[in-house]
């Protein structure tokens, strides 16, 4: 039971067989050949590497609801397509958009799920996420159309409705409590 825990050696700090086979597999694929010497060569090197980089141990915390991810997988791909309408729109017209950068504050804390809605909101075409800041909960976002008057208040509700929909989908409780308390 201890060998799948996690390998010890010379002392140092445990080091997973998961991803001792994952940084195999990334050193084979480099070489392109499955050979005894790129097998032993790679393990030597992937234990090298997570025993002489030791990372701490990551909690995800994410919570995988199927109705919730079919949900919120319906409703991206709907946004996916009425923005690329929107930008293909613009892209066909002689006048380019007024565009903006906007801060957006999150409710989210954690910093896989601030990930996840920065990830969703760069996907959907004429908004990229600039920059976040997680200590402070924000995104920074870049709209291509910020031409109307009410587009700061307009990318804060979707970008409120987008972290609803995947904290629904993918957050811990406490997530999903902070998603109703703010």
């Amino acid at each position: 039971m201890r060998a799948i825990r996690g390998l010890r050696g010379l002392g140092g700090p445990a080091t997973s067989p998961i991803a001792v086979l994952w940084l195999l597999g990334v050193w084979l694929l480099l070489w392109g050949s499955v050979s005894p010497l790129a097998i032993v060569s790679g393990l030597v090197i992937a234990i090298g590497l997570l025993w002489a980089t030791p990372q701490s141990a990551v909690e995800l915390g994410l919570r995988f609801r199927p109705l919730a991810v079919l949900s919120l997988l319906f409703l991206v791909t709907l946004d996916l397509f009425w923005s690329s309408c929107r930008v293909a729109w613009h892209a066909l017209t002689p006048n380019l958009p007024e565009s903006g950068i906007f801060d957006v504050p999150l409710r989210v804390r954690g910093g896989l799920m601030i990930t996840l809605v920065a990830i969703a909101v760069t996907a959907v075409p004429g908004s990229t996420v600039v920059d976040t800041r997680p200590e402070e909960g924000v995104l920074e976002i870049h709209l291509l159309d910020a031409s109307a008057p009410d587009a700061e208040e307009t990318i804060r509700r979707d970008v409120r409705l987008l972290e609803q929909r995947i904290t629904a989908a993918f957050g811990s409780k406490a997530e999903r409590r902070r998603m109703l308390e703010g």
